[in-house]
């Protein structure tokens, strides 16, 4: 069984997957208290830190400076992820620095599907067991159009990558890349 099926068999025991994530966001309407609490409920007991929790680092993060988020060596997973890409406040940061995380290539996906990234400039994913699938997102996404600096060091990926993001026009600003 690989470390995915893994991870998906753990989530499904513990009551909660991407679907559900995604439903209760758009069930509570933004609302970031009934989110908290829905979220927190479906967790109970599996994990330590609490949502709750992890949304009030990140308003004391923005509260500091609107324009930049730092998120490092936090043990993020996708599941916090999902709650980053919608929340209140993200479009307004132009550095996202999320580096030394477990974000995987879900992670990845649920940042890319949030309409919040119009203003990122500079993106730090290093470390963060992000894999061709991941990068496959990163290519066909169209939210990134003012990223300057990208940084893909310590993942899962090859130096094709680089040629790869280089010749696309997604990413016409793209002035610094690192993968390896």
């Amino acid at each position: 069984m690989s470390s995915e099926e893994l991870n998906q068999d753990e989530l499904n025991q513990d009551g909660l997957n991407k679907e559900m994530l995604l439903e209760i966001f758009y069930n509570t309407k933004g609302n970031i208290d009934d989110i908290n609490a829905a979220i927190d409920s479906s967790l109970f007991g599996t994990r330590t830190r609490s949502i709750t929790l992890f949304e009030k680092f990140v308003r004391a993060r923005l509260s500091l400076n609107p324009n930049v988020l730092r998120l490092v060596e936090l043990e993020l997973t996708w599941v916090e992820a999902v709650y980053l890409s919608q929340y209140p406040g993200l479009e307004n940061v132009e550095d996202l620095d999320l580096r030394k995380n477990q974000l995987g290539d879900e992670g990845l996906e649920a940042l890319l599907s949030s309409e919040k990234l119009g203003n990122i400039r500079k993106l730090d994913l290093r470390n963060n067991q992000i894999t061709r699938r991941g990068m496959e997102a990163l290519v066909n996404s169209g939210k990134l159009e003012k990223l300057e600096i990208l940084d893909l060091r310590s993942n899962r990926l090859g130096k094709a990558w680089e040629v790869k993001l280089n010749s696309t026009l997604k990413f016409p600003k793209l002035s610094s890349l690192k993968i390896a």
